[in-house]
Formats: structure tokens, sequence, C-alpha cells
């Protein structure tokens, strides 16, 4: 979540409103409750989970005999081998796929008339509390009289159904209320649909203008986005309905700009047929609407963020395996018609479906313990801090699932004591009281379920640590400082710190994973043309024919190639944020300034340079830094993004503009130089260094365009 806040304090005549210290720019952050969300791999029941150094290969000594090692590598195999089994791959993937046919269905009903869509979507805007709980006062939507629900899920699964189908619903309501004013502004202002059309950057009084007109979106820097969104939509399949229609054939996209700029420029012989054009398309989307789609889930996932209570209805159950070390049982209840086995810890008997997962936070958190004291034997203390920290974080996020797990027992126990005629009552006050201490403390949200080929993965939330964690391993500490971060061209990040009237600067550099990930996405390019190539020639050539085998095999390596890169970039991005965090947290830092790069459009002919800006690797970098700092009690206001105008170009001593030079001695202009000289005060400095200064004293003002770039 990005929303708009004061930054600087308010010019007030009286002094105890002088007092006021408050910010407004752009901050990176969630909501009140913050979730760190931790996977674990699902592997079937009877399958023994491996462990680093254990369960993974044959023991050495089975090799002098070699029956014996036949046998064990045989049975190694058999144990750990593949993770789920295909009897219970398919059967989960029924049940998953039950679930998708309910919110498809769910949204099918709800979009059957757009009226009706519009009137949900407007009360979801409007409703404060979860959105199930409004779809289900619709009788075509409820789970009592619709028989369709009953033969694929069971009650509780439907209301996590109905949650996730009204998240859907209100996202796309928002989305097409900006649609409709966005045309309604074009339709009414001729020379504005000219200018989106013309222009290689959307103007920012565009879009701050459909922003303001559009009460579906708040007024601060993530509507405006949503609106800078909305139009390079309507812009893309404007350009498109131009090109179509003078059959001009352009695939990259920035031809096509070209292509349309150039017809609408003053002069040109196309420019009034052109213009035609558009004034009659957006004369038919203002009268007859735009063609929207219906809105569909079609990955496999399970969400059960709509299950408020630890009890066996909610669909989920965990219980701790008593005969193998730190490994837990996932117990997933399955709608009638799917068929699961019965295991002995299943409060579901029969219609169950049991996973197993290794819980490897304790292991974790012994093995940072171990790593803390062997850095401070040898006086890192700095890194010591960091494993420690890391082990505290992980032992809480352990005590958050047994209590989970524990609250679960206590709750069932309770149901079934009440249940029975004859039952002690001192017994059910003391389950009760236990029950209520540990609610209290829960510390964990409803776990989620991904399907992701043949891994399955689980995800649990984990409440945040909130400071506690922090302040019992670190102390208590005082954060005065500012820290501004530059997107550097040399270097990931460039980091400046600013300590009284002095700095301290970090260049933030993974040179070998940069070189890795721009070979794996040039390797992924030539790919990618060759899949083409031969898709096409093999359509030409067979149409309505299946591809051949050798394609098939290209089209598997450059998804392959593609999800290395995307690997690489969350290593980068946690890399990167772990050595800012904690630069910041030695050096006292309150508040950490990135500039917006969101709406960067980079220019043609810089190739890797563009490639590299214009991807979300930066976004990712953010998002980590907010993750971490959380994790260490810090606010969601500790991380803020700003306009970065002019940052690169001016001095921040003297704050007059400079030009790039090639080192630290020259003053003669090159552009792209690695260094930044002022004329005016004769400074040198290292032109990322001179711009993350700048970005700390970034002063924006709340009638400015949050997070727009030059």
């Amino acid at each position: 979540m990005k929303s708009e806040k004061r930054r600087r304090p308010r010019s007030c005549k009286t002094p105890e409103a002088s007092k006021q210290k408050t910010m407004d720019a752009n901050y990176y952050g969630s909501s009140s409750t913050t979730y760190l969300v931790e996977s674990f791999a699902l592997n079937s029941c009877q399958r023994e989970v491996a462990r680093k150094g254990r369960g993974r290969e044959p023991d050495p000594a089975y090799r002098r005999d070699r029956d014996s090692w036949t046998q064990q590598l045989v049975s190694v195999a058999r144990k750990c081998g593949r993770k789920v089994d295909d009897i219970d791959l398919a059967t989960l993937t029924l049940h998953f796929d039950n679930y998708v046919k309910v919110v498809n269905l769910i949204l099918s009903r709800i979009y059957r008339t757009d009226g009706r869509a519009q009137t949900l979507g407007e009360s979801l805007s409007k409703y404060r509390g979860r959105a199930y709980t409004l779809l289900r006062e619709q009788r075509d939507l409820c789970y009592q009289h619709n028989d369709e629900y009953k033969e694929l899920v069971y009650e509780r699964l439907h209301r996590n159904a109905l949650e996730h189908a009204g998240r859907t619903l209100l996202a796309d309501w928002t989305r097409r209320q900006l649609f409709n004013a966005a045309i309604n502004l074009l339709h009414g202002s001729h020379d504005d649909a000219l200018r989106l059309l013309r222009r290689k950057n959307i103007p920012s009084d565009l879009i701050r203008r459909l922003r303001d007109s559009c009460n579906a979106v708040k007024k601060n820097g993530s509507g405006y986005h949503y609106a800078l969104s909305v139009l390079r939509q309507i812009r893309l399949t404007l350009d498109s309905h131009i090109l179509d229609t003078l059959s001009i054939k352009i695939s990259w996209r920035g031809r096509q700009r070209k292509k349309v700029s150039s017809l609408l420029a003053k002069g040109s012989p196309d420019f009034q047929y052109v213009e035609n054009l558009v004034e009659n398309e957006l004369r038919s989307w203002a009268k007859n609407g735009y063609s929207f789609t219906v809105p569909q889930l079609r990955s496999l996932s399970l969400d059960f963020s709509a299950s408020t209570e630890n009890s066996i209805g909610q669909g989920y159950w965990f219980t701790i395996d008593s005969e193998r070390e730190n490994e837990i049982m996932l117990h997933l209840k399955l709608p009638p018609g799917i068929d699961g086995r019965e295991h002995s810890d299943s409060p579901y008997k029969s219609k169950t479906l049991t996973f197993r997962f290794l819980d490897w936070l304790p292991r974790a958190a012994a093995k940072d313990a171990d790593k803390a004291n062997r850095a401070e034997e040898t006086g890192d203390y700095h890194r010591g801090d960091q494993l420690r920290f890391r082990a505290a974080k992980f032992s809480d996020m352990h005590e958050q699932l047994m209590n989970t797990i524990q609250f679960q027992q206590v709750v069932h126990r309770l149901s079934r004591l009440k249940q029975r005629k004859r039952s002690d009552s001192t017994e059910i006050a003391d389950l009760e009281a236990n029950a209520q201490r540990l609610k209290s403390s829960r510390r964990s949200a409803p776990p989620r379920l991904l399907l992701r080929g043949q891994r399955v993965i689980l995800q649990i939330p984990f409440l945040s640590p909130n400071g506690t964690v922090s302040s019992r391993v670190l102390g208590e500490r005082e954060y005065t400082t500012k820290a501004g971060a530059d997107r550097g061209l040399r270097v990931p990040v460039a980091l400046s710190v600013e300590k009284d009237t002095e700095y301290v600067d970090l260049y933030i550099s993974v040179e070998s994973l940069i070189a890795k990930r721009m070979t794996l996405r040039k390797n992924a390019s030539v790919l990618q043309s060759e899949v083409d190539r031969r898709r096409n020639n093999w359509e030409r050539k067979r149409p309505g024919q299946t591809y051949p085998r050798f394609l098939f095999k290209k089209m598997r390596h450059l998804e392959a190639t593609w999800k290395k890169v995307r690997r690489l970039d969350r290593e980068i991005a946690r890399i990167i944020a772990s050595k800012t965090v904690w630069f910041c947290e030695g050096h006292r830092v309150k508040k950490v300034f990135f500039e917006d790069l969101r709406s960067f459009q980079a220019k043609g002919g810089l190739r890797d340079l563009s490639w590299s800006l214009n991807t979300n690797l930066w976004g990712k970098i953010i998002d980590t830094v907010r993750y971490m700092r959380e994790s260490l009690g810090h606010s969601p206001y500790s991380v803020w993004t700003v306009n970065p105008r002019y940052t690169s170009q001016t001095c921040h001593v003297c704050g007059e503009r400079g030009v790039r030079v090639e080192n630290e001695t020259s003053k003669t202009k090159k552009k792209g130089g690695e260094y930044f000289y002022c004329e005016k005060c004769g400074s040198h400095f290292h032109a990322d260094i001179n711009a993350a200064r700048n970005i700390i004293h970034v002063q924006p003002r709340s009638s400015a365009v949050p997070g727009r770039t030059a």
C-alpha cells in the first residue's frame, strides 16, 4: 500500500501547532498488521523429508558392499526422490480445480449483467468488512441455496472463494471506473486526446485530472499510477486501431508509438483521416462502452484468508509428528466427491489429504546463532548483530507456529468436551482460559497453498516482531539520521547517509549476479526469436497441427531461462536490501529515501541500460528494504520515494547545475560520465553519490504529483 503523508513541518502560527512533525510524500508500507511470509515445501505423507547432509544420498560406507549400496540407493530414491506422489498430486490438482471453478462460477454470475457488477462493486467500495459477508447475502451466491457449490466444495471453502471473488470484483470495478472516466475526459477534450497520442510520455496534468475526476481511486500516489496505467492501456488500444485500419504492421511497441506520432503530426497527409478515426473510436466507447472482459481466476492457488477461526471447520489442520524431529503434518479437508486417505491424526478421518513439511525455523535459528558466535570471536560485531537478530526472528516465527498448532488442539478438545453430556466443568473452564490466552497471543495468519508444476508450496504469514525482537537483541536505539539511495548506472545502488554536516557513502555492487542476469536475458532474447520464427513457419506450412517435439523442447528451454532470471532478480534484491538495511541500522537511519522510477521510460538505443531501468528490479529492491526494516521494528513510514527530477544534475553543496565529466580531475563535459563537476564551487563528486545526497533533501510539495518523474 502506498499513501500520501506530510514530510515537513507545517507552517503554523501558534507555538503548539509548530511542534507538529509530520511528512508528506510517498511511502511504501502495508496495512496496520504486517506479516512476514515464509514458504515451506510440502511432501507426501509417507516421504522422508530431505535435509542438508542427511537423506539426500546414500552413506558412502555402503559402497564397499555393492548389494547393500544398491539397496540403500533404492530405499533413499523411494523416500526422497519426489516431494509429492502422483496420486496425491492428482487429488490436490482436482481440489484446486474445484476451487477455481467455484470462484469463476461466482464471478460469471456477478457479471451476468453489467448493472449487477456495477452495484456490487460500488457496495464493496463503501463496505467496511470482509467481502464474503456482503456477497453471501445474494441468493445465487450463498452456499445453502445452490447445489452447484455443494458438489464442488464444502461450506468453509466456499467462504474463501467468496472472499477471493469479492476482492477480484472490487479491483475490476475500480479499473472500470477509471476507464470510463478516462474515456469521458478524452472524448470531451479533442486536444487532450491528440496530446496523449502525439507525445512520448503521457502528460502529467492529464493523469492528475483523470485521478481527481474519478472517485473510485484515492487522491494520492497510488491513484496517480493507476490512472497512468489506464491511460497507457487506452493509448495502446488506439494505436493498434489506427495501425490496423491503415494496414500498417509493426510489432515493436516503440516503433508503433513513433509511427502514430508521425501520423498525427501537423502537416502529415494522413492527419485528418487519423484524427477522424480517433474521434469515432472515442465516440463509440462513450456511447456503447469500452469492451471489458470478465475477470477469471487462472492460477492454481488456495487461499484461506477468509478463515477466522482455528477449528477443523476451516479446512486445514496442523499436527506435530512425534516420530520425526521438526516435521509437521498438514491435513486438508476434501469436498464431497474427492476421496482422500485416512490418517490417524486427522480430525477429518477419511476425507483428508495429508502432507508433511519440515519446520526449518529452529535449525536456521541455531545455525545463525552459531555463526554469530564465530563472527564475534573474530571481532566482527556488526555481522554478529545481524545473525543474532535473524536467529531471534526465526525463533519468534517458530513460537508463533507452535502457538497456532496448540490453539487448534485446545479449541478442538474444548468443542468435543462441550458436546458430551457429562463433562468436567473444571477442565472446560481451564481449556477456555487457555484458549483465550492463546487466541490473544496468536501471531500467525491463515495459510495459502500454491501449485507450481510438480511442486506444492505452503505459505504461512507470521506477524512481524514489531520491535520486540530487535530491542531484545540489539538494545534500545535512537534513530535520527536520514539516507538517500540512487539507482546507479555502474552499481545497482549508491547509498549516502547524512550525519550532522558529514556524509557516509556506500556502493552496493553485485557484479557477478548482474552479469549472469544480463547473459541469461540475452540468451532468452535469442531463444524467443528462434521460437517465434519456427512457430510461425510451422503454423504457415501446417496450420492446425501440433507443434513438433524439438519446438516444445525450445519452448521449455525458454521458460526455464526466464525462471532463472526471475530467481536472480529475487536474489539480487535480497542481497542489496540486506546491505542497505544493515548499513542504515549501523548509522541509526530513521528514514530512507529512494528515487521513484516506476513511471520512468528510458530512451531508445540504450540497450542493456534501457532494459534494466524499465524492469521491476528497482521496485523489488524497495519492497524488500521495506520488508526488512519492518521486521526490525521500524515504522512503515521509514521508507519513502521522492521525485528524482534534476537530482543527478544538481550540486548538493551549492544547488547549482553541473556537468558530467570522465574522472574526478576532469572539467570537460562528457555525456554519461562517471563523475559530476560543479563549475560554480569547483567540486568533484561521484555522480551517483551526488544524486543520493540530493535525494535526501528533496522537499516534495503537497500539490506536486506524487512519484512523478521528469
